[in-house]
């Protein structure tokens, strides 16, 4: 067991520091020559103060967010004893100082450099917090953290056996007892009795920040922060709905059929799937050499994997993976679940996606430019790397697999991309931002209506809202893998365009591209406009659209 005593430390000496600036600036001098820890803010009546200012203030936040990024992988490696809690809390009484926030308010639009411009745009984002109560955000760190507890140390109860989440998913995966993956799934709300009620309350307390912030509801409010917004986020996710809704039907058809179905049930789609993939025998995606595999890929297009500061852990979490950037750009850790088949591989590569994009930034940048990307070109660039865990061409050469074998994988690996976005993502995605707008609808009675639209088949009864503990814990963060999808197929289309290759499975400019386009400059450039530039033109469904279009809807060969 890994002890957080490292953290303990750092928060003995934060502790002091607080209050001694307190003090010294009380006694001392109504006007700062500096920022101190906890105390406010100098003068700043020029530029060259105002860098000043956010260069201390920035250094600030960077020793709460690495204490709080490093306790919060403990939180997620299983540890009671953690100061995620604690670590959060400080760095959110940080982000709610209004005399902070009145100083980046007061410079907004007024500075000519560009660079110090991006960086109080960031800044006055990020305060905006200060405009709500200050005891709002405290409660709902507190509860995040209690959610997150109950969800890493939960057991679902299947048959008298105790099994995580991982587990329980794994018996409706691969198991050919459809009664036993009945039972597995009907399990899952079983986690409702002690989250239902914390989640209700994180998303009261995060629309009531958001109209305390200035914006209509809490959907809008944390929308902003990946420069979205409601209305489109419908818009869109309606759009990709129709648009792939006649190869899912198509899919939905196939299940029935090969499974000898009259009513396929929940429990029976990802089953299916596993047995598209274990069809020929051949397994293309031995766990036991994941990690050789990885590596192998990422060399082969350009990434110095030995050097790169990336500490991979196959690790059982209650999601597929996360990343945790400890300190961009020099440590990187990922926590990647130990899934069966391509889901092991493409969660992986994804991850390790997110660790590159970390550790590849300059080391130069303003420490807000850290922080990276926002959340849908963040996951486009992990998911352009998760991609490539289903490339044919990866899968003959890093694999072995025969060409037609390999053709057939990465058709059935598209299929699944199908399902998971249209049944994880746009379902989540839709009945979160609903919610917001509504405030009164009745929350499991609107998850079961969008699960029987995006899904196509019905909930069984239960608190099936609760068990998706993101709203509370990741608020407004699935549409992002929608977008995040669209950028990765936007991606690998203009390298493939602009390298004038096919395979970019063994193209070693791909980390080059990747690295001065989006990982090099961090936060600095705003997600659509890099996207513009890398490729040429706006984001859009394009390239998913076409992508997806090569999915097995026949689903077995």
């Amino acid at each position: 067991m890994q002890s957080p005593r490292g953290s303990r430390v750092l928060l003995a000496l934060l502790l002091p520091l607080g209050g001694l600036a307190g003090t010294v600036t009380t006694a001392a001098a109504q006007a700062p020559t500096r920022l101190t820890f906890g105390g406010p803010p100098p003068p700043v009546r020029t530029e060259a103060e105002l860098r000043g200012f956010l260069d201390e203030l920035e250094a600030q936040e960077l020793v709460l967010w690495e204490a709080s990024t490093l306790e919060t992988y403990y939180q997620w490696k299983g540890e009671t004893r953690h100061f995620a809690g604690p670590d959060g809390r400080f760095l959110t009484d940080l982000l709610s100082r209004r005399d902070y926030a009145e100083v980046i308010d007061r410079w907004q639009g007024k500075v000519r450099d560009s660079t110090l411009a991006r960086r109080l745009f960031l800044h006055h984002r990020d305060f905006l917090a200060a405009r709500a109560d200050p005891r709002l955000p405290i409660a709902l760190v507190n509860l995040q953290t209690s959610i997150q507890d109950t969800v890493t140390q939960f057991r679902f109860d299947v048959r008298g056996r105790k099994l995580t989440l991982t587990q329980a998913t794994e018996l409706i995966d691969t198991s050919a007892d459809r009664t036993l993956r009945e039972a597995a799934f009907r399990a899952r709300p079983q986690i409702a009795a002690h989250t239902m009620a914390p989640i209700v309350r994180a998303i009261s307390l995060l629309d009531r920040i958001g109209r305390q912030e200035g914006f209509p509801n809490g959907a809008a409010a944390g929308l902003n922060n990946s420069t979205l917004e409601p209305r489109q986020v419908l818009r869109d996710l309606d759009t990709f709905e129709q648009a792939t809704r006649p190869a899912y039907l198509a899919v939905l058809r196939r299940v029935g059929t090969d499974l000898h179905l009259d009513r396929v049930e929940p429990w029976d789609i990802d089953y299916w799937l596993h047995r598209q993939e274990a069809a020929s025998g051949t397994d293309a995606w031995p766990k036991e050499k994941g990690l050789e595999r990885l590596r192998g890929l990422m060399r082969g297009i350009g990434f110095a994997v030995d050097s790169l500061p990336i500490d991979v852990k196959i690790w059982d979490v209650p999601t597929g993976g996360i990343t945790f950037p400890v300190r961009p750009p020099y440590e990187a850790r990922l926590l990647s679940n130990p899934f069966n088949g391509s889901q092991f591989y493409e969660v992986l590569f994804h991850e390790y996606g997110h660790a590159v994009n970390f550790t590849l930034m300059d080391p130069s940048l303003p420490v807000v430019f850290f922080r990276g990307d926002e959340t849908p070109l963040g996951e486009g660039l992990a998911e352009t790397l998760g991609y490539f865990s289903a490339d044919h061409e990866w899968l003959e050469r890093g694999a072995g697999v025969p060409a037609p074998e390999a053709a057939r994988f990465e058709r059935v690996a598209r299929t699944q991309q199908l399902l998971w976005l249209r049944r994880t993502i746009a379902l989540n995605a839709y009945a979160e931002i609903t919610q917001y707008l509504d405030r009164r609808a009745d929350l499991d009675s609107l998850y079961a209506a969008a699960y029987q639209r995006f899904v196509g088949v019905e909930l069984p009864p239960g608190h099936w809202f609760a068990t998706r503990d993101m709203y509370a814990t990741g608020p407004l963060y699935f549409q992002s893998y929608l977008y995040a999808n669209m950028i990765a197929a936007q991606l690998r289309e203009a390298m493939r365009e602009q390298f004038g290759v096919d395979d970019l499975t063994g193209e070693p400019r791909v980390a080059k591209w990747l690295t001065e386009h989006f990982y090099r400059m961090g936060a600095a450039v705003p997600w659509p406009e890099k996207v513009r530039r890398a490729t040429g033109r706006p984001l859009s469904s394009d390239a998913l659209t076409r992508y997806l279009s090569g999915a097995s809807a026949a689903g077995s060969p």
